[in-house]
């Protein structure tokens, strides 16, 4: 019975490789705050960025075959993440100017996090974050931490992945402000240690994580507040707009893949269970058979 038990609780690789690749990204977004004496240069960051984003897009090709994997090697787990994607790029084609902070793109990864969980959401924001960047606009170095930024915003959402649709929907919506100004906040990590300055908003190396933090965040009150809030509302007033049926549509297929795979586990179970009882019952036939000796 033990080796049964494992059956009906496959492990969830996909979350885990999430988890790896945020981690990752955000320890070296982070570099400032954990390690404001050894801050790169300018120049240094720019020779790593493509490196950098190589390595994030394995770690998305690899979420994305765990995905498949843990879906019984069907498309259809990465078929939602395909459409935001392509959604998202139409976004930020059509509806991101670009000026005074208003933004739309946040809102499907936050939905896909919501609606797909971790790793759905994860893949959905970076690969959305890529790919736009790659069609839309010229990828610079920054375009490793926009792609960090995108699924932070994604995994924020997945905190309500197991929340009933219609809260879910009502949460996310104060959430997309928070997730507005969150970004902002990650994002001014680009390029703020590399600017030397004397005032308290500026980075100073030598500093402890606290210090490093409080520093960021008076940078970011005197410089970029007002924006990240914009572009909080308009991401609230996206979700607020479409957030609902597009939760449903996400949360539909994620919910009827759960019960088949549920339900190809309880087969499973069944026939092993057949199984050792057509066996027990053939050894007992054995069993009952008298040998020649017993016959004499």
């Amino acid at each position: 019975m033990k080796g049964w038990s494992a059956l009906g609780a496959p492990r969830r690789w996909s979350a885990l490789v999430a988890l790896a690749w945020l981690a990752g990204g955000l320890a070296w977004l982070g570099w400032p705050v954990w390690d404001s004496v050894g801050v790169p240069s300018r120049e240094q960051v720019r020779l790593e960025a493509p490196w950098v984003l190589a390595a994030q897009t394995a770690g998305l090709v690899l979420l994305a075959v765990t995905m498949w994997r843990e879906g019984g090697r069907q498309t259809k787990p990465l078929a939602s993440v395909v459409c935001l994607v392509v959604a998202d790029c139409v976004l930020r084609a059509l509806l991101t100017p670009g000026t005074g902070g208003v933004e739309v793109v946040h809102a499907l990864p936050l939905l896909a996090g919501a609606g797909l969980g971790l790793a759905g959401g994860v893949l959905t924001g970076a690969s959305a974050a890529l790919v736009s960047t790659m069609l839309l606009a010229t990828p610079a170095e920054t375009l490793p931490a926009q792609c960090l930024v995108w699924a932070v915003v994604a995994a924020l959402g997945s905190a309500l992945r197991w929340v009933p649709t219609l809260a879910a929907w009502l949460a996310a919506i104060p959430l997309a402000v928070g997730v507005g100004i969150t970004s902002g906040v990650l994002l001014n990590l680009i390029g703020w240690a590399q600017d030397a300055g004397t005032t308290t908003d500026h980075f100073a190396p030598g500093l402890p994580p606290g210090e490093v933090l409080a520093r960021l965040w008076a940078y970011t009150v005197e410089t970029s507040l007002a924006y990240d809030t914009i572009r909080g509302l308009t991401t609230a007033l996206l979700v607020a707009t479409l957030g609902l049926p597009v939760l449903r549509l996400l949360r539909g297929p994620a919910l009827h893949g759960s019960t088949t795979r549920r339900s190809m586990t309880d087969d499973d179970l069944a026939a092993a269970v057949r199984r050792r009882e057509d066996s027990s019952a053939i050894a007992r036939l054995w069993a009952s058979v008298p040998s020649e000796q017993e016959k004499q």
